[in-house]
């Protein structure tokens, strides 16, 4: 399970992206520009692979607000998406259970 409390901040995403891996997923948080203002992007593909040398038809993406709560849920996103598609078949019941 993907647990970023405290490491990463709206501080620090103003400034740089934010990488990690959570067994054969790799994932990023960055800042991107949006139509109404900045917005969080996380990103999620197949390791091992770094995301520039990742094929694009890889990689899966999802925007959030840009604040706290944003981060919360970009956490909660790719670790439905990692339970959904990397995740033993526990992990996968236990993702199922925390959306219901």
């Amino acid at each position: 399970m993907i647990d970023l409390d405290g490491m990463i901040s709206i501080p620090y995403l103003k400034k740089t992206t934010f990488t990690g891996s959570e067994k054969e997923m790799n994932f990023m948080i960055r800042k991107e520009a949006g139509e109404n203002g900045d917005v969080l992007q996380a990103a999620a593909w197949p390791g091992p692979y770094i995301f520039s040398v990742t094929e694009d038809e890889k990689k899966k993406f999802q925007e959030f607000s840009f604040d706290n709560e944003g981060i919360r849920n970009a956490v909660d996103w790719l670790n439905r998406f990692y339970g959904e598609n990397y995740g033993t078949d526990e992990e996968k019941a236990d993702t199922e259970k925390r959306q219901l």
